[in-house]
């Protein structure tokens, strides 16, 4: 059973308030107040890959949205770890908000089961559509986008795994829920204007970088898709997920290409290096 875990007032100084269940995350989003919110998921239960970073969005969408808040870093951790320790799954996927519309600074954690796509899609890559829609407020991480992507997904008339935005010009710009690239003569493109600058896209991109691979700051428009050899998406959940179908055009040979592969090997393998844990080294949170 998920549950919805509710701070205090503050969201620190007190236990959190008796949680209530629901049937996923995105259910409790209805019951949590619109604010800030950052997803992730754990690793070897009580590790998160960046967990700095999505502490620090939490703070700059705040401020993005005129309502400047300052994150207790180890205060949160230490009742994030309770959260983890007390839902007892092997692994976790949480998402916490930050109230901008009623009480500002309350906090709100959820947590479910973590739900990643099957180990076959990362072998034969993904199917998408894409969608015209934008977020209002690109890099700010509101939760008010969410009954939006909600909608699209609604709408779609077919469950995929992810449903691309573009904007008026016809640019790719990201995902629902994922930042998107594509592979052109080598190099990596990937909108940088228009966008959420996710955790896991600035660790693919410095990893690029590491092996090599030039990265160009520029969305692929939809005109250009046929032209791709190879695409993929990021996100917390996901990692890295090749992409190799574009509103029914193949990308490249229809099969995740070798830049691709390279990525999500050393996404692997550079895993553990990046890791921040919830509790200390003495295991208590």
């Amino acid at each position: 059973m998920k549950q919805n875990f509710l701070p205090s007032a503050d969201g620190y100084d007190q236990q959190p308030a008796e949680p209530f269940s629901a049937g996923s995350i995105a259910e409790t989003q209805l019951a949590t107040p619109e604010g800030a919110y950052t997803t992730f998921r754990t690793y070897e239960r009580f590790f998160v890959l960046n967990l700095s970073r999505h502490f620090s969005r939490l703070e700059e969408t705040s401020r993005l949205a005129g309502h400047p808040v300052q994150i207790r870093r180890p205060q949160l951790k230490s009742i994030l770890s309770t959260i983890v320790a007390d839902y007892g799954e092997a692994e976790s996927r949480l998402r916490v908000t930050v109230d901008l519309s009623r009480t500002v600074g309350d906090l709100y954690a959820a947590i479910e089961k973590l739900s990643v796509p099957a180990p076959a899609l990362y072998q034969s890559g993904i199917e998408t559509i894409t969608e015209v829609m934008h977020r209002d407020n690109p890099k700010a991480k509101l939760s008010g986008f969410l009954a939006k992507a909600a909608e699209a997904k609604r709408e779609a008339g077919k469950d995929y795994e992810e449903i691309l935005m573009v904007d008026e010009k016809n640019d790719i710009l990201e995902g629902l829920s994922s930042n998107f690239y594509g592979i052109r003569d080598g190099k990596l493109f990937t909108a940088e204007a228009g966008v959420l600058s996710g955790t896991t896209r600035d660790y693919v991109l410095g990893l690029a970088g590491e092996l090599g691979i030039p990265v160009i700051l520029e969305p692929v428009r939809i005109d250009e898709t046929g032209m791709l050899e190879e695409a993929f998406i990021t996100s917390t959940s996901r990692s890295i997920l090749p992409v190799t179908q574009i509103n029914g055009v193949q990308i490249g040979g229809g099969v995740p290409g070798s830049l691709t592969r390279r990525l999500m090997t050393a996404f692997t393998a550079d895993l553990q290096r990046n890791l921040e844990a919830l509790r200390d080294n003495n295991g208590i949170a």
